[in-house]
């Protein structure tokens, strides 16, 4: 089921068109910009990429250099939070409720 997209020569107005089958033939639809005589043509689609944190850091780095690390800060004692939780859940009552897995 793939889209087809589609630019006018004149006003570079964009269209997309569904088809539900790679062996169907596409007509281009007309501009629908008011007023536009421009012929409707095939143009190559654009992509999007999904960055995940890790590529959106790296790229940030690339861009503005280790002022990056100034903004985010430094990263959080995951083992100071362990211990303080550990100190904390010291005096809590036993649970009578079973824990299943």
């Amino acid at each position: 089921m793939p889209f087809y997209e589609f630019m006018c020569s004149v006003c570079s107005h964009r269209a997309e068109v569904f088809v539900r089958s790679v062996n169907s033939t596409v007509t281009a639809p007309a501009c629908s910009t008011e007023g536009c005589e421009g012929q409707m043509r095939r143009v190559v689609s654009r992509f999007m990429r999904h960055l995940t944190e890790m590529d959106q850091l790296a790229e940030a780095e690339a861009k503005w250099g280790k002022q990056i690390d100034d903004v985010m800060g430094p990263s959080p004692d995951i083992g100071r939070y362990a211990r303080r939780y550990s100190e904390l859940s010291k005096d809590l009552p036993p649970s009578d409720i079973p824990i299943h897995e």
